[in-house]
């Protein structure tokens, strides 16, 4: 009897040996951990299967994908930096990455990630390149388009200038709007930078080191573009009666009901006439350009970033490769509803869609918004300067030279 105990616990001990050299051996293995945001259309099998097959093709590394509500990924970002423990990598939205440079927290991506993924991605999706260096890879990006109702016309407009000609047209003869144009301040100022981006304009100069200089929204691109968006609205009264109490959420669904020729929009629009239940057909094409200037259409992005307090860089570099090919990647901005933002992906069958093949088209020559600190108090002055400008309280010219001087008041208090 005593024997047979002394047998059972050597074989239990022995067993306690193995387990704990097996638990040694897997704590050894880096483990890359990332904090995976929840986009609509992500499905937990995509997010599974990815970790499956990285793991597959690297044993040798532990990967942890997390997934983590888009409205609670900052809180647990910002709290993992506080206690000292970061992921190794994160979806952010990329306007976070200048506080994430002011606090030292993430690494340059092209110090880990190869050229070969580097140079697959548009160029006009990497929005989180600052001062001459990329910070984090765009993860899902949406370039703006112009949307046409059929039912009201079929002209695609080469230039701002014809677009106009054409939505007065509408006006005229339908009785409809030739063109959505949200005019109440809201927390985007999108609805100027597309017409300030198709002048030629933007919202700094860009020093020789890649910083942002003095506000030039008040040269002449930008004041063509802001006269330009007040004839529309008030000489030629093209644009929803209403204009002025209409964000944009408020005034696009005038498009779903089929009461407006062209809007101004992204990715999403699609989806939202189906739900709409639009009955008309729609052409998908480029925002134009004024006269003489070249396409820019604005382009919205969310980054993944490389957290330089975490242990396994180099690891997280691997995983960006895998992730970043089209078997993955394509898949995802599938799911998503975004346009690819690499170039291998959007040459697939299923990104050749109208609605896909102008995204793509927009991505490639698409601009981003400036990635400047106190951008967001900035934006809410030159606000103030177009609603100045509509309600014909200042000339365009003097909206933007008072908005101008503001604006580089506040960029001082950054510097």
């Amino acid at each position: 009897m005593k024997k047979a105990f002394l047998v059972m616990v050597l074989v239990a001990l022995l067993a306690t040996t193995t387990l704990f050299a097996a638990g040694q051996q897997e704590a050894a293995k880096p483990k890359v951990t990332v904090f995976w945001a929840l986009y609509d259309g992500l499905t937990e099998e995509y997010r599974q299967n990815l970790q499956d097959a990285f793991m597959k093709e690297y044993p040798n590394i532990e990967l942890d994908i997390v997934p983590i509500p888009w409205d609670q990924v900052y809180d647990k970002l910002t709290t993992s930096l506080a206690g000292g423990n970061p992921p190794e990598l994160s979806v952010i939205g990329t306007r976070w990455i200048l506080e994430l440079l002011a606090l030292d927290a993430v690494e340059p991506v092209d110090k880990w990630v190869s050229k070969t993924t580097l140079d697959n991605i548009f160029d006009g999706t990497k929005e989180a390149f600052i001062n001459g260096q990329l910070w984090g890879l765009p993860v899902a990006a949406g370039a703006r388009i112009l949307a046409i109702n059929n039912t009201l016309t079929k002209k695609v407009p080469a230039t701002m200038e014809e677009m106009r000609t054409e939505a007065l047209r509408i006006k005229n003869a339908t009785g409809k709007y030739g063109l959505i144009m949200p005019g109440k301040k809201h927390t985007e100022l999108t609805d100027f930078a597309y017409y300030l981006y198709s002048a030629g304009g933007d919202f700094f100069e860009i020093n020789a080191d890649g910083s942002y200089g003095k506000c030039i929204i008040n040269n002449a691109a930008g004041v063509k573009a802001l006269t330009y968006m007040v004839d529309v609205a008030n000489k030629d009264k093209s644009v929803p009666a209403g204009y002025l109490s209409q964000t944009r959420m408020e005034s696009h669904p005038v498009f779903y009901a089929g009461d407006a020729g062209y809007v101004m929009i992204g990715a999403w629009v699609d989806s939202a006439l189906k739900q709409a239940g639009a009955s008309f057909d729609v052409t998908y094409a480029q925002i134009p350009p004024f006269a003489g200037a070249k396409p820019a259409p604005l382009v919205i992005t969310d980054s993944i970033a490389i957290f330089s307090g975490a242990k396994n860089k180099k690891e997280a570099g691997l995983f960006l490769d895998f992730f970043y090919r089209d078997e993955w990647k394509a898949k995802f901005d599938e799911l998503i509803g975004f346009p690819p933002v690499t170039k291998s992906a959007a040459t697939l069958p299923q990104f050749q869609s109208p609605l896909y093949q102008a995204l793509n088209e927009a991505a490639a020559v698409a601009k981003p918004w400036p990635l400047i600190e106190g951008f967001a108090e900035m934006s809410d002055v030159i606000w103030d300067a177009v609603s100045m400008a509509y309600l014909g309280q200042k000339t365009p010219k003097q909206a933007l030279d008072d908005a101008a001087k503001q604006v580089d008041a506040i960029k001082a208090t950054y510097e």
